[in-house]
């Protein structure tokens, strides 16, 4: 080889040589400076996790004080399938200690997997004594975590009202759901490392987080356990009376509008789940509240002085609207009667007149007032606006039909709501579950017109000929009215078959502090007792004179009924 050879060879190697090094140079910029984070985050997918655990959650309490849902120590548990030991040892054992069936159990221990969810709130001496027995037995993979559960010390009151919690502190239904960035607080934050060949080598807590602020409600366990015993009993010993569906219970506090019971029945079981009776649906469901609107159309007829108790009436059935005879109950006929005994009796054909007297514009306008057609505020999710068409859009058949509570649909909350305005005289307060300030919203009627229907529905449950005097307990003063509905089915029209039975009570009638509401649903319309005052008037008796038993409401002293007519 000529010198000029070897100098073009040693020239094409040095060349070869430095592509080489530029090359190896250039990868290194692209992965190091480039594509550095794309890589890096890459790397640590695989050899880091951060994993959430939630933090202690808010309390929530009745007006006593005492806890109605808290959290408790519980362990989640997680298993690191690959590095695990003894995996036939550690199915057994999560069969045995965890309840879990064999399947399951086989499945997530033989999973393919760095990280596999076995249980989440695992009562804490539970996990304690599975972190024992997988030590004694040399089971190793198993992850615990410190963690919290939901807990009810006084029971599973109101599970419809409180809501339910899932495994990853979430609120999902109830007040757990609609202050759930409140209770739920900040989650830990734990960091998992893992080596190479996928060993968890390290676990430490990132941010541990902060628990959540508790909740303090207007709600009374008490008024709420007798109120979920009552209406349980009710359509237990009675279901061959009047065969309702469903029912429910609320007290309120006229003067400030706190909701002190909200009960329902069914009730939702954690041991056999329905999603569906995850909600009161004294406020997700609309109803046609019968003849308890009577009382509110005839505040309203008494406060534009349209109407006096004394005034008399034709109480004749049926009653010619646009062409079209509406009936009493039973189509009864009463002769001439005075307004006083129309609402002591519930007389259909009476209400009509007083409301064309009324007149479409200002029935509307005080309804609206009442808060019917649109949501009350009430803190719980899906609350319906209820149905209330604008006044235009009336004939004269809707505000005949409307003067006994048909053709328009109301929600529990604003029928308690606006009885709760009746009874204390004229003014809307928002029904709340959350303890804080009244909040006033409409003044509906005078003080004056309140105080005279008052003394009406006073008669209507004291007379034993009142529709509601099955609701009556001595030393109480209760007045009120009951009220039966026909059961409107969507896209039907009116069920043959069911109706709607109802009460709103309140007591004492002079200077009212509680308002009682029961109602019951689907009750055999062809049964005797399907009307209002013989399903719901007992309940609401019922329920008063248990809350006396338990010393939670004081008599008061009987008063003198006065110009009683019918």
């Amino acid at each position: 080889m000529t010198k000029s050879q070897a100098i073009r060879r040693a020239a094409i190697v040095f060349a070869l040589l430095g592509l080489g090094t530029l090359a190896v140079v250039g990868r290194l910029v692209q992965l190091q400076i480039l594509e550095h984070e794309e890589w890096a985050a890459l790397a640590q997918a695989i050899q880091e996790d951060i994993i959430e655990i939630p933090q202690k959650r808010g309390t929530i309490y009745d007006r006593q004080g005492r806890p109605l849902a808290c959290d408790v120590p519980a362990y989640s548990i997680a298993l690191d399938n690959y590095h695990m030991t003894k995996p036939e040892l550690l199915v057994r054992l999560l069969h045995e200690e965890l309840g879990m069936s064999l399947t399951e159990a086989q499945d997530k221990v033989y999973r393919e997997s760095y990280f596999t969810w076995i249980a989440r709130q695992v009562d804490k001496d539970n996990g304690e004594r599975l972190k024992e027995l997988a030590q004694e037995l040399g089971i190793k993979g198993l992850l615990f975590f410190a963690t919290w559960k939901r807990a009810y010390p006084e029971g599973r009151l109101a599970p419809e009202i409180l809501g339910v919690v899932g495994v990853d502190g979430y609120g999902l239904e109830g007040l757990e759901l609609k202050y759930d960035d409140r209770l739920r607080g900040r989650p830990s934050r734990y960091h998992v490392l893992r080596g190479r060949d996928g060993r968890v080598y390290d676990l430490w807590i990132e941010d541990p987080g902060a628990p959540g602020t508790d909740l303090h409600l207007t709600l009374d366990a008490d008024f709420q356990r007798i109120c979920e015993e009552k209406i349980d009993a009710r359509l237990a010993n009675d279901l061959t009376k009047f065969e309702a569906s469903r029912g429910f219970a609320l007290i309120m506090d006229p003067r400030t509008g706190a909701v002190l019971a909200l009960a329902q029945t069914p009730r939702y079981n954690p041991e056999a789940p329905n999603p569906d009776l995850l909600h009161s649906w004294a406020v997700t469901d609309v109803f046609e509240p019968g003849s308890t609107f009577k009382a509110l159309v005839g505040l309203a007829a008494l406060d534009q002085g349209v109407v006096t108790p004394e005034e008399t009436f034709s109480g004749d059935s049926p009653i010619l609207v646009a062409g079209v005879p509406i009936r009493n109950a039973e189509n009864k006929s009463y002769g001439t009667v005075n307004f006083r005994y129309a609402i002591v009796k519930s007389v259909n054909t009476v209400l009509i007149q007083v409301a064309q007297r009324l007149g479409k514009e200002l029935t509307y306008e005080y309804l609206s007032r009442m808060g019917f057609g649109k949501p009350t505020g009430i803190e719980l999710p899906g609350e319906a606006p209820g149905i209330l068409k604008p006044p235009e859009e009336w004939s004269q058949l809707d505000l005949a039909v409307a003067s006994f509570g048909q053709g328009v649909a109301v929600t529990g909350v604003q029928l308690g709501a606006a009885f709760c305005a009746l009874a204390n005289g004229g003014m809307l307060f928002r029904p709340r579950l959350v303890l804080g300030a009244p909040e006033p919203r409409a003044r509906v009627a005078s003080s004056e017109a309140c105080a005279t229907m008052r003394r009406l529905l006073r008669d209507a449950v004291d007379l034993v000929n009142g529709t509601g005097h099955q609701a009556d307990v001595p030393g109480f003063d209760i007045a009120g009215k009951s009220g039966t509905g026909q059961k409107a089915i969507p896209g039907q029209g009116y069920s043959q078959r069911y109706c709607i039975g109802a009460m709103a009570a309140f007591f004492p009638w002079e200077a009212p502090e509680y308002l009682v509401l029961v109602v019951y649903d689907d009750i055999n319309a062809y049964s005797p007792h399907r009307w209002g005052g013989t399903t719901a008037g007992p309940t609401v008796k019922w329920i008063v004179k248990a809350l006396e038993a338990q010393g939670l409401l004081h008599p008061y002293k009987e008063t003198t009924a006065l110009g009683r007519s019918g």
